[in-house]
């Protein structure tokens, strides 16, 4: 039966897609992830390794999104590939990771809007000169807050409105993005030699205490955190046309696009960087409040003597992760509301309820966007917890979408019918690879970040994930009202 109002376009699925995978989340990830763990080689190279990885599972959940057209789609696929006497377990937990992951992830990518608000407000009243405005915890907190307020209602009037904003979205990622660049490579001066943009190592960046190898793999959570949420196309697509077809082919095409365009972006900022020192240094003239930020605030400064010329680009990235973080929750919202539909969250009479004149998950997108709130105070006051969110979004996600993957690599070939975007006999092949990669970066993104590990620089992400899975586990197992007891999986809807 159909419920949600089928108006999408393939190039709104594709805009709602590229939206959420927003190469913009590097203002503070650049320098915090990319610089301070490698430099330019960790950057450059790391983005391409996980680029190509991210779209070899791009693939693989593109055929399982041609097969089964869902909103559901992560859990609903493991529902029908898995072993019936184990569906509804497996089902439970993909959809529970998947959900919260998502949770996780806008409330990382909300908190980034308000740290990059921050960054521009201090610029303003002038910063540099020592009188600038630092905003309080409480201050960005209540910027967080507002700015989830502005996303659900935006994702809360009507799909057209859903529909034109994530389409300005995509053009601004894509001729904005281009029109930075430009900028700053002809502004810069001198640039940088291609042998230090592609082989320049700087372990000694971040102090670490931890071994080259160790300290690249640690350096990937920069680029893995920006492709990431993909899975937005599957969301949406029963609210796409010939989603079957429109929907797998925005799904590679917006990992393609992000993959593109990041690498674009990412090598005219390392041509154009005058100091990978003063970008990491927490008294520099930016305060400290984005990598990007100060890098073309540096630009500037070192080809005109002052860098008020970098106020005007600011707000590129700026107004990136305010679509970014919109779109985001749009996807939240529609995973809510498919999980709910099929019974499976509390309250899920409520928050499967869409709104009769729009036809939107309204009730589940404010159910979301406060979830996101709660998750992202802490961020606010504890720069640890917002490492471990991040890093705990990737993990949650990549290990949703790697369950429907592995289960398709041992799923019965004879029974397994495909759609029309179809991987052949490629598709065993490829899963397997997501599946090597998507267990490694699972593993890399709990390990500790730096040695000797203390309370203050331990990695919080494996416990972060286990709270996840307890929670699912015990609304699945508890005695008398678990899930066990009544989860069939999704249940039939028919017209």
């Amino acid at each position: 039966k159909q419920e949600l109002a089928r108006n999408f376009t393939m190039l709104n699925n594709l805009a709602i897609s590229t939206s959420v995978l927003s190469f913009f989340v590097l203002a503070d990830t650049y320098g915090k992830y990319g610089l301070a763990y490698g430099g330019p080689v960790s950057v450059i190279w790391g983005w391409v390794i996980c680029s190509a990885f991210s779209l070899v599972v791009a693939f693989c959940l593109a055929e399982l999104l041609s097969a089964y057209p869902t909103s559901g789609g992560i859990y609903y696929w493991s529902w029908v590939l898995a072993p019936v006497r184990h569906r509804t377990a497996i089902c439970w937990m993909a959809g529970w990771l998947n959900l919260l992951g998502q949770v996780a992830f806008t409330a990382g990518l909300e908190y980034s809007l308000a740290e990059a608000i921050a960054g521009v407000v201090f610029l303003q009243t002038g910063g540099p000169s020592g009188s600038g405005l630092r905003l309080s915890k409480t201050a960005l907190f209540g910027i967080m807050a507002l700015m989830l307020l502005v996303h659900s209602i935006l994702n809360s009037l009507t799909s057209a409105i859903t529909a034109f904003t994530n389409m300005v979205s995509f053009f601004w990622h894509v001729i904005a993005t281009l029109a930075l660049c430009t900028v700053i490579l002809l502004t810069a001066r001198p640039l940088n030699s291609a042998q230090y943009v592609l082989t320049t190592w700087a372990s000694d960046m971040g102090e670490h205490g931890t071994s080259p190898g160790y300290t690249f793999l640690m350096g990937l959570l920069m680029s893995q955190w920006t492709i990431m949420g993909y899975d937005a196309s599957i969301h949406v697509v029963e609210e796409t046309i010939d989603g079957e077809n429109a929907g797998s082919l925005a799904l590679v095409g917006s990992v393609c696009a992000c993959s593109g365009l990041g690498f674009v972006l990412l090598l005219s900022l390392t041509f154009a960087m005058p100091s990978m020192y003063n970008i990491l240094n927490q008294d520099n003239a930016t305060g400290g409040h984005g990598a990007i930020l100060q890098l073309l605030w540096d630009v500037f400064k070192k080809r005109y003597g002052n860098g008020y010329g970098a106020l005007g680009l600011s707000y590129i990235p700026l107004i990136g992760l305010f679509f970014c973080a919109n779109a985001s929750l749009c996807a939240n919202a529609r995973m809510a509301y498919a999980f709910s539909r099929d019974g499976a969250m509390p309250g899920a009479r409520i928050w499967r309820r869409l709104t009769q004149r729009s036809r939107l998950p309204v009730k589940a997108c404010w159910l979301m966007a406060l979830l996101a709130l709660l998750l992202g105070l802490p961020c606010v006051y504890n720069d640890l917890f917002f490492a471990t969110v991040s890093a705990g979004s990737v993990v949650a996600l990549s290990l949703s979408y790697g369950i429907p993957i592995c289960l398709r690599i041992f799923h019965d070939k004879h029974s397994f019918l495909p759609g029309p975007f179809n991987l052949g006999r490629a598709g065993r092949t490829l899963a397997v690879v997501a599946c090597s990669w998507i267990l490694l970066t699972s593993l890399v993104f709990t390990l500790p970040t730096s040695y000797p590990v203390t309370p203050g620089s331990a990695n919080y992400t494996a416990a972060l994930i286990m709270a996840v899975l307890a929670v699912a586990a015990v609304l699945f197992y508890a005695p008398g009202f678990g899930g066990k007891v009544w989860f069939t999986g999704p249940a039939p809807n028919l017209d």
